[in-house]
This record gives structure tokens, C-alpha cells and sequence, in this order.
């Protein structure tokens, strides 16, 4: 089963690194990751097709797994309205760029808060918690698949 969510995970990231362009203003940021505002609307975009944008609500890395071209993975949590969303994103090196009102990319899942934890709206076996230390804690069931770092 871990091995499915690291496939999907891994399409997922690519799918993201493909959709995705920033441009970078960075400022330095614990654990030497570095954060910044940008807009992120690919400049062949008209202005009537900017990116659905929400607001980043936290950051985690995941150390155990890296997209198929050796990128790093971590992840962010970002709300819009009353909706939740997880979304993978990929860096390189010790700096990844943080957007305060990142876009919701295709690949974003919706999440939903279910007590203490959260609940893939479309997938109700995938579920994030946010452990005391304040990493994030990836299940697909009962079964943790993995344990990401907390960066903001």
C-alpha cells in the first residue's frame, strides 16, 4: 500500500513541477529553508486565468522520498473559504520557496477536519495529523506511511 501512495504521490509532484512557476523574493527561515512571496501566474497566462490562489496555512518536508527527477518533496496546507487543501510541491537544496497565497494546483486534494485530525475528502483512507513536536504524520488507513518535517 505504501508503495501505491509513493506512485501516486510521485505523479502527483510531477504533474505539480510541470504546472507550477514562481518567481522567487526569498528571506531566510528556520532549519536554512527560505521562504518568500511571489506571485506564481506563468507569464504566458492572460489576467483572467490567474491561479486560484489560497492561504498557506502550514509547511512540511518529507525527508524519506524524492520525486523521479531527485527533487525533494514536502508539502503545504492551504485553505480558501471555508475548504482545505494538501498539495505536494518539490525543491532543490537546502532553499524552498514559500508563497503566503500559494496557488491551488489540479493535483491539491481537499481535506476536512475529523477531530483531532484530517481526512482526504475524496480519498476518506488518507489521513494527516499534526503530531506535538508539529510534524506531519501521513496515514493511508491506520498504517503511517510517512513523517514530514515541520517548516512552517
Amino acid at each position: 500500500m505504501q508503495k501505491i501512495f509513493k506512485s501516486v504521490l510521485a505523479v502527483s509532484v510531477i504533474t505539480l513541477a510541470i504546472a507550477c512557476s514562481s518567481e522567487e523574493k526569498k528571506k531566510p527561515a528556520a532549519d536554512s529553508v527560505a521562504m518568500a512571496n511571489s506571485n506564481t501566474v506563468p507569464a504566458t497566462a492572460p489576467a483572467e486565468m490567474e491561479a486560484d490562489t489560497g492561504h498557506l496555512v502550514g509547511a512540511w518536508h518529507d525527508e524519506a522520498i524524492k520525486s523521479d527527477d531527485g527533487k525533494d518533496i514536502a508539502y503545504e496546507v492551504v485553505s480558501k473559504g471555508h475548504k482545505v487543501y494538501i498539495q505536494a510541491i518539490t525543491f532543490t537544496g537546502k532553499e524552498l520557496t514559500l508563497n503566503d497565497a500559494p496557488p491551488i494546483t489540479a493535483s491539491a486534494s481537499e481535506i476536512r477536519k475529523d477531530g483531532d485530525k484530517y481526512v482526504g475528502v475524496n480519498s476518506p483512507t488518507e489521513i494527516y495529523k499534526v503530531d506535538k513536536t508539529g510534524n506531519l504524520l501521513i496515514y493511508d488507513g491506520e498504517t503511517l506511511v510517512a513523517i514530514c518535517k515541520k517548516i512552517l
